[in-house]
This record gives structure tokens, C-alpha cells and sequence, in this order.
């Protein structure tokens, strides 16, 4: 696997910059490559920091860094998909030119096997890419898909999940993208649980958030070219 940093390119759509990405902790000023862009991201606890050695290794501000965006994080630790509907129906989104979705783990971890669970999942996705488009019809959206845990049995009563219950929201959240175009999907292909989950065995360690980072770029990149 690649460093971070060696393998990434900047996509055209969100600014351009000739010399190499930088993390975070290493830029001199948010402006110095030029306009600054939004970015806006909504989810759990992975889109809130938590496990990151710092606020500069989380992977919103990682990708945040790397895409030229200001980030606006409105990430809620414990939250499911439905509390994150509410939150956008309470209060709108800002408008913003680049939307991070993470949501759909703790619906797993909560209900199970129970069906209506999946249901209310898909039903609140509609609710957050409608007020995300509703914000701003041009913007970009990025719904990251959930990565595999270590361990499912832990942290009552968010102790009903498997990698098949995440399969099964994954592939709901995929309907739900199919279905709007201004959203892509971002997929965590070279994620490794054993190497990327923290010990808590929920939320990603340091390389865990450098991995979604990544696939976030990924994702915009495929589509600023779209």
C-alpha cells in the first residue's frame, strides 16, 4: 500500500495545485493554493474524529486538506441515520460545494436483523441528500460506505451488527445513490480491520481515517471527471 501522500492526485473539479498534497498539521495557510471550497460532512462517530490521535488526522480534515475545503463538521457520536435526517430537517445544511455522508453503522449495531431498520435507513438517506441538494443543487455529495468492524459484540446496545448487516446497509445506501445524481460513492477498498480499527474495535486508528480520507478523494475525483 501506498503512502497517503505519494498516491494522491487533486481533482480538476474542486481546484487544481502543481506541487504535492500536504497534511494538515504541515500547511502554511488554508488559502495558499488558491480558492478556498466547503465542505460540509454529516454522520457518526467516524465523521466526528473519534480515535484520531488529533483533530488533523481525522479523515474530514484530512480530505478536507487534500480537496482545498473549509471543513464544517457536524459529525454526532452514537448518532444513527435517522437522528442526522433530523438534524438536516431541524436545521438545514449551509450551502456548501462538497457534502460527506457517513451514517448507517450504529442502524446496524442498533436493530440487527431487525427489518425496519433497513427501512428507516433508506427512508432517512432520501431526507439528507434532498436537504443537501435543496442547500445547493450544484454541490457534490460523497457517501462513504461503512468498512467491516473487529469486533460486533460490544458496546450494549449497539451490539447486534456483522459484516453481513453492514454488507446489507451498504448496499441500500447504493440504491439510495443510485438514485440521485449529484451523489457518488466513496468505498474503502484496501481497508484492513485488524490494521485500521482502534482498540476500542469500533472507530478507526490513525491509518483507518487516512484510509477513508483517501476514498473520499478517490470518490471526488471519479466525479469531477463524471
Amino acid at each position: 500500500m501506498l503512502p497517503l501522500m505519494e498516491s494522491w492526485k487533486r481533482p480538476n473539479g474542486l481546484g487544481s495545485r502543481s506541487r504535492p498534497p500536504r497534511h494538515p498539521a504541515d500547511r502554511v495557510s488554508p488559502v495558499d493554493d488558491g480558492p478556498v471550497l466547503r465542505l460540509a460532512a454529516y454522520g457518526h462517530s467516524y465523521v466526528e474524529g473519534a480515535a484520531a490521535s488529533a483533530a488533523s488526522r481525522r479523515f474530514v480534515d484530512i480530505a478536507s486538506c487534500e480537496l482545498g475545503c473549509t471543513p464544517d463538521n457536524n459529525g454526532v457520536g452514537g448518532s444513527v441515520s435517522t437522528d442526522t435526517a433530523l438534524m438536516v430537517a431541524a436545521k438545514p445544511p449551509s450551502p456548501a460545494d462538497l457534502y460527506i455522508l457517513m451514517t448507517g453503522l450504529n442502524d446496524a449495531r442498533l436493530y440487527g436483523e431487525d427489518t425496519t431498520g433497513l427501512t428507516a435507513y433508506a427512508s432517512a438517506l432520501t431526507v439528507i441528500f434532498d436537504a443537501f441538494e435543496a442547500a445547493n443543487p450544484r454541490s457534490q455529495v460523497i457517501a462513504v460506505e461503512q468498512p467491516h468492524l473487529r469486533v460486533y459484540s460490544r458496546h450494549h446496545p449497539y451490539d447486534k451488527g456483522s459484516d453481513a448487516l453492514i454488507d446489507a446497509y451498504n448496499q441500500r445506501l447504493r440504491e439510495a445513490a443510485a438514485r440521485c445524481p449529484s451523489v457518488v460513492l466513496a468505498r474503502v477498498d484496501s481497508w484492513g480491520k485488524s490494521a485500521m480499527i482502534a482498540a476500542d474495535t469500533v472507530h478507526p486508528n490513525d491509518l483507518g481515517h487516512r484510509e477513508i480520507a483517501r476514498a473520499v478523494y478517490c470518490a471526488a475525483v471519479v466525479k469531477s471527471l463524471s
